[in-house]
């Protein structure tokens, strides 16, 4: 008797949340099916009832990453979107979130991965890449007359400074790097 429909995508967000979470710690290349089929509490062989390939998980777990990361789940009611923007900048660049804290944000984490893999990967990166600078614009917008320019830069900056930060091994440097990096998001962003 097959599963129910519910049963497959539960079992679906599992391997993607457990790919996401191996893939953003250890890159592609050092994943292997069997690693994130063990931490989904799943055997090899229900893998391809969901997937055709690693890189399809791959990039799957990359587009999961972005849709469930702390900038899609959007601003919480009663806040007001210039604080979300402050509460979100301390957050993204707060050493908890270099560290793999909860939702390490994709496009930090995979940056160099996905910049060397196949062309769906990359566009599902750019998705999310452009995903982020949409929400950011749409919040800035409303208290900023920040340009889409100066969007790119920020999330630029918010991106390079975490994916920097994680290949430190100096805690002080590192406390400084994302201080500077969240002080000039926020003037950039007028907040300041």
């Amino acid at each position: 008797m097959p599963y129910p429909k519910e049963h497959k995508q539960r079992s679906r967000g599992r391997i993607l949340d457990s790919a996401y979470r191996l893939f953003s710690r250890r890159g592609f290349d050092a994943v292997a099916i069997d690693d994130v089929m063990a931490d989904a509490g799943m055997t090899r062989g229900a893998f391809y009832a969901h997937f055709s390939s690693k890189s399809e998980l791959y990039q799957e777990a990359l587009s999961h990453g972005g849709a469930h990361s702390r900038i899609a789940q959007g601003m919480p009611s009663g806040m007001s979107k210039k604080s979300w923007l402050k509460e979100l900048l301390k957050g993204y660049l707060h050493e908890d979130h270099v560290r793999h804290g909860v939702s390490p944000c994709p496009l930090a984490f995979l940056a160099t991965d996905a910049a060397v893999r196949e062309p769906r990967v990359r566009k599902a990166y750019t998705n999310s890449f452009k995903g982020m600078n949409r929400i950011i614009a749409e919040h800035a917008k409303a208290f900023s007359s920040c340009s889409d320019r100066r969007i790119l830069a920020i999330t630029a900056m918010m991106i390079g400074g975490v994916a920097v930060a994680r290949a430190l091994d100096d805690a002080a440097l590192t406390e400084d790097l994302l201080t500077s990096c969240r002080t000039e998001a926020e003037r950039l962003l007028g907040m300041r």
